[in-house]
């Protein structure tokens, strides 16, 4: 076989490619999640400066009623809150689901799976060694412009009492849009009126900051604007 030929062969399998991707796009569903948080509520009245927000999203998996009918192949999102671009998720087009559920953080399996690639690269800079595993979500600031109180909260924990990850559901349709809104308010005012400044290890406290941030998400539909 010439040179020629093959090269005619390898084009040919490349264009069978794209075609069979393009239908599969084509013949699928879409939903998209914004995100967001209240940063900015607490810019406009200058309580907090936030330098560094940085969040794991992981494991989601869509349910129609109790039955799992997708589970996203990218077990793992690593945000920038200050930055962050949606998620999104093509479906096949012939699947129905009601539910999303997702984890805040890394679960014990992903921890103790070795050195991986990806958002959960090491490299990241959201692992801390083998015995404490991955960060969770790091925030860090400055509390009041004039107090200048810096604070660093990196929240993680995988064992036993110490694990710090949080799992929320909500009710999603397909071909539509949300919003996840992650309030961080509540959880910095627990924090805060402790006098707790820092967090860089995994703790019971961390445990109490993860599910205050967790029990403070909200997803709500965009309205008016769907995925066609």
């Amino acid at each position: 076989m010439n040179i020629g030929m093959c090269f005619k062969r390898i084009i040919l399998v490349f264009l069978c490619c794209t075609s069979l991707y393009s239908n599969a796009v084509a013949q699928s569903q879409k939903v998209t999640f914004f995100l967001q948080t209240d940063f900015d509520q607490l810019y406009l009245n200058d309580s907090v400066k936030i330098s560094k927000c940085a969040i794991y999203l992981t494991n989601f998996k869509f349910y129609n009623q109790s039955e799992l009918v997708f589970e996203d192949a990218n077990q793992a999102h690593l945000v920038d809150l200050l930055d962050p671009s949606p998620i999104q998720f093509n479906i096949p087009v012939n699947l129905v689901y009601n539910r999303v559920v997702f984890n805040i953080g890394v679960d014990s399996n992903t921890n103790v799976a070795g050195i991986l690639t990806g958002d959960l690269d090491p490299r990241e800079g959201m692992y801390w060694a083998w015995q404490s595993g991955y960060i969770n979500f790091k925030l860090e600031g400055i509390l009041n412009a004039k107090v200048q109180q810096a604070f660093q909260y990196h929240i993680g924990g995988y064992a036993g009492k110490l694990n710090a990850i949080q799992t929320n559901a909500f009710e999603v349709y397909p071909n539509n849009k949300y919003t996840l809104s992650f309030n961080f308010m509540p959880m910095l005012q627990y924090a805060l009126a402790q006098k707790q400044f820092e967090i860089m290890s995994p703790q019971l406290k961390a445990v109490q900051l993860a599910k205050l941030l967790s029990e403070n998400t909200t997803c709500t539909k965009v309205q008016n604007l769907s995925n066609e």
